[in-house]
């Protein structure tokens, strides 16, 4: 860590506020693909590392100075949430809160490096980023250390909790039931996985096919901005491709680590994201988490039994089907007693 590359990691979170978290994100995906391209047809410049995952356009820098700098922005009063990552900030003509951008963008870089000297191995940018959104939404919340996981209403309190299946309080309402994490999961992560099976079969395209998904999901994020209601997946492709990786190119491990990685977004979402005003991001919480689980914790020789992931899915699967006939059965009998009455 220098003193220059500080600096620009300062301008890099600036640049990120005044973009907007996730259309800072969203030029991440675009730049992952071109460093993808330039790396496979042999550039010696390493312009995903420098600047997908750098200063540039790294996550821990512009993404989670974008967050901090709308957090910043709802407690001025200057916008109405801090969970409005698609706004660009440069508009508000605020430029305290480009600073603030700044100042987490020179943290993330600063953490990010800390971390990676850590004798484990897990994203660290991942990590870093769901740190600093933690940070801010204690330094810019109203209750302290209360913020970090918020505070449930009465209301919810009777049905069962932020976790409960009729809670309504939730990240993506069109991907939050059980069968909707699981399709997504297997489709999303699924395509992810084939992909990064092929590019590891080549010695030219194994550096870099880890993150080919990831990035085409945080490009397709970018249809947000025109209203549609896609699932958000990167968290899902990219540890779905970081256990096809640690696996030694088992496709059965990505599938299961897909689908774990959709249920754990949604369940981060209700334990740091829903409850409270900033923007705690549910997908880094979920690959920070569960690449630590596949790069760290499980052994390579669980990954030889193959027969483990296998029903890890099936279970889910079978699990998601009960669930939807389930609620399909609570609607039929509802819909029966409203024609009785």
């Amino acid at each position: 860590m220098d003193f220059l590359t500080l600096i620009i990691a300062f301008c890099g979170g600036a640049f990120g506020a005044t973009l907007g978290a996730l259309g800072a994100f969203v030029f991440t995906g675009i730049a992952g693909l071109i460093g993808i391209t330039m790396a496979v047809s042999g550039a010696s410049f390493n312009f995903l590392g420098n600047v997908a995952f750098g200063t540039y356009f790294g996550p821990h820098i512009s993404f989670a100075g974008g967050v901090a700098a709308a957090a910043f922005a709802r407690k001025m009063g200057y916008i109405e949430s801090g969970k409005d990552i698609l706004k660009s900030l440069s508009g508000l003509k605020k430029p305290s809160v480009l600073v603030i951008g700044g100042i987490f963008g020179m943290m993330g870089y600063g953490l990010n490096t800390g971390i990676a000297l850590l004798p484990i191995k897990l994203d660290t940018v991942a990590l870093t980023v769901f740190i600093l959104a933690i940070v801010a939404k204690v330094a810019f919340g109203t209750s302290g250390f209360g913020e970090i996981f918020g505070r449930e209403s009465e209301d919810i309190k009777k049905i069962g909790g932020r976790y409960c299946m009729r809670c309504q309080n939730l990240w993506l309402p069109y991907m939050s039931a059980t069968c909707e994490k699981t399709i997504i999961g297997i489709t999303a992560g699924g395509v992810s996985v084939y992909l990064t099976y092929l590019m590891l079969q080549n010695p030219e395209t194994a550096p870099v096919a880890a993150f080919v998904g990831f990035c085409i999901s945080a490009v397709s994020l970018i249809m947000m901005f025109f209203g549609a209601e896609i699932p958000v997946t990167h968290h899902i492709t990219i540890c779905a491709s970081y256990a096809v990786v640690a696996s030694g190119g088992s496709i059965w491990w990505g599938f299961a680590a897909a689908v774990v990685a959709a249920f754990a977004g949604d369940f981060f979402a209700r334990t740091f994201y829903c409850y409270g005003d900033t923007h705690v991001d549910p997908p880094a919480t979920a690959i920070a988490v569960v690449s630590f689980v596949l790069m760290t914790i499980i052994p390579k020789g669980v990954y030889e039994a193959e027969y483990i992931a296998a029903g890890i899915l099936a279970l889910t699967v079978i699990y998601s089907f009960i669930c939807y006939s389930q609620q399909n059965k609570c609607k039929i009998d509802a819909a029966a007693g409203e024609k009785t009455a």
